[in-house]
């Protein structure tokens, strides 16, 4: 059977389909969380579920550069309809869905879809809803704690949505919410927070299929009334609760968080919005002003719900701001001396006594840019994901010099935001291969995590503090690791790879850091990176040029442009192939 791949939502949903009976049958369609904004207090639901369902942050906004057309900061409307998606954008779009895809189900949170929201929804019909929302000025009082419409420029954002909103597709309705009026920061944030929830209420409305289960949980019910927000879960999941952990930001022997930017889990028992009256007047007016517009544009059905999920204000306490400097990232002390990368044996293996840094993948990534190897291929990584520094990235092109730079004081840090690919190649360029995961168990016998749980609210430098050059730093902790090995796939299916150990923001508990988890070769996240094991006789002979290997990147890449056929996992193993691996 032969399915049409013209770069519409249908094809990819009939791709995605015929890859499941090639394979036995569907697997189950993730849940979907999705926020009516940021700073909804999204983490408390993925630790209350991190035991029973595999997780994924974001993987639409965050992993998806902005010229992608479903990237929601591309300023063309995202939509796939006409956009002839193909090649690599399309194969890494469907090992993307085919990642959320999986038994037990998977949970995927996303914030801030904005126009984008509809083609994601039509992409995943048989996943159920959860609609998170809060308080208009509860948000507003989180993005004043942390500074962020600065440090996460906002007035960017607002003219970026603003433009999005006047194609076409959208203007009749959206355009008159987001006027180029120069407006003041609170007025534009309760703009976009009402915009952004309309959004989703006309996807979740308007959109197939006609019948997608919803539940809305307002974070207000979860700080009031937990145990009937995990009653509501359970209902809706169809699952047992798993015994509820309370992450602590303050570890005996460690300091609390320095940076709690990310770390928003801990556990809160009142409701206080810390806002200026008059801003928090200009916050709600903006909503109210909004709302109103939308009505006279709008279904109602769709107006209605929106203003429903953007309730809850009356339940705050709105306090004068507590002046406090912004938080930054705590680092570990400087050592006396960095060690030396080498390799030691553990178990019968040889382990680089130090994770990859962000220097070491910098110079890499230059190398192969230099070679011909861009990283992105319009909004498809291959090797990292280079997030802006306000949003946890710390690594970046730098255009005019054509090279990569690193954020001041993260030289010495593990490199993350890595893909298995950029992995793979990093082996190959230092001689060295990715540990099989049945290794990396037998190594972490009896070792405790450095750096997890949000503990220091970001990664530390790779020297852990207290071990010497002969000793391997961070067998687990501060990030996990991609494995070279994976569970077995059927041949159409794509090729997915282990990760092992504990991050700075995951659990570092043996049930944890033991616990099977896999992802795609173009996956990546905040919390995984780069560790090398080489087998006793490999030396450094076994090195291979930046050259060579941006030659074989750029021979996978024209195969996967040119294959309109192919399946995922026959484009992956090519892959495979193609490194050695």
């Amino acid at each position: 059977m032969s399915v049409p791949l013209d770069g519409t939502i249908e094809s990819i949903v009939m791709r995605m389909a015929h890859l499941d009976e090639q394979c036995g049958g569907p697997a189950p369609a993730p849940v979907l969380a999705l926020g009516i904004f940021e700073r909804v207090g999204s983490n408390w639901l993925s630790d209350s579920l991190r035991g029973a369902m595999p997780q994924h942050n974001e993987p639409f906004r965050q992993q998806l550069g902005r010229e992608h057309p479903l990237s929601p900061g591309n300023r063309i409307p995202p939509s796939l309809q006409g956009t002839g998606l193909s090649g690599l954008g399309l194969h890494h779009l469907l090992c993307a869905l085919g990642d959320l895809h999986g038994h037990p189900r998977h949970l995927v949170k996303e914030t801030n879809l904005f126009f984008a929201v509809d083609t994601v929804l039509g992409m995943l019909p048989r996943s159920p809803v959860v609609v998170l929302t809060r308080a208009p000025i509860g948000i507003a009082s989180s993005f004043a704690r942390g500074r962020l419409w600065d440090r996460w420029r906002y007035g960017d954002r607002y003219a970026q949505v603003a433009a999005t909103a006047r194609a076409p597709r959208w203007r009749t309705a959206f355009a008159p919410l987001l006027p180029h009026d120069d407006p003041d920061p609170s007025t534009a944030l309760g703009r976009l927070i009402t915009v952004n929830a309309l959004l989703l209420s006309h996807a979740l409305h308007e959109g197939p299929p006609a019948s997608r289960p919803c539940l809305v949980i307002p974070y207000e019910q979860h700080v009031t009334d937990r145990p009937r927000t995990e009653t509501d879960l359970t209902r809706f999941l169809n699952i047992e609760m798993p015994q509820l952990r309370d992450v602590p930001l303050i570890t005996t022997g460690t300091t609390a968080a320095s940076d709690t930017t990310f770390a928003t889990i801990g556990r809160k028992d009142a409701l206080v919005a810390e806002l200026a009256p008059d801003t928090a007047e200009l916050v709600i007016t903006a909503v109210d002003k909004t709302l109103a517009q939308a009505r006279r544009l709008l279904a109602p059905e769709v107006t209605e719900a929106a203003a429903q999920w953007l309730t809850r204000d009356d339940q705050y306490e709105v306090h004068e701001p507590t002046p406090r400097p912004i938080r930054r990232a705590r680092s570990e002390p400087p050592l006396q001396r960095m060690p030396k990368p080498a390799y030691r044996p553990v178990a019968g293996t040889q382990w680089r006594n130090l994770l990859v840094t962000n220097t070491e993948m910098a110079e890499l990534l230059t190398m192969l840019h230099a070679g011909g190897a861009a990283n992105s291929r319009l909004g498809t990584n291959l090797l990292v994901c280079p997030m802006p520094h306000e949003r946890g990235g710390r690594l970046h092109y730098d255009r005019a010099d054509r090279r990569w730079r690193i954020s001041r004081g993260y030289e010495q840090h593990p490199a993350y935001w890595v893909t298995w690919i950029g992995a793979a190649l990093m082996a190959a360029w230092c001689g060295a291969r990715l540990p099989t995961r049945a290794e990396a168990l037998q190594a972490a016998k009896g070792a405790r995590a450095h750096n997890s749980d949000y503990v220091a609210g970001d990664s530390c430098p790779v020297a852990e503090p207290g071990l010497g050059d002969r000793e391997v730093h961070h067998l687990i902790g501060n990030v996990q690791v991609w494995c070279g090995d994976g569970p077995d796939q059927p041949e159409s299916r794509p090729v997915q790879k282990y990760l092992f150990g504990a991050a700075w923001n995951t659990p570092g508990t043996e049930e944890a850091v033991t616990a099977v988890r896999s992802r795609y070769l173009l996956g990546s996240s905040r919390g995984v990176g780069v560790r090398l094991v080489r087998d006793a006789h490999t030396t450094d002979a076994a090195r291979l040029g930046a050259w060579e290997l941006a030659h074989r990147l750029n021979q996978w890449v024209a195969a996967a442009d040119s294959s309109a056929q192919a399946t995922p996992g026959r484009l992956d193993r090519l892959l495979l192939s193609t490194f050695g691996s």
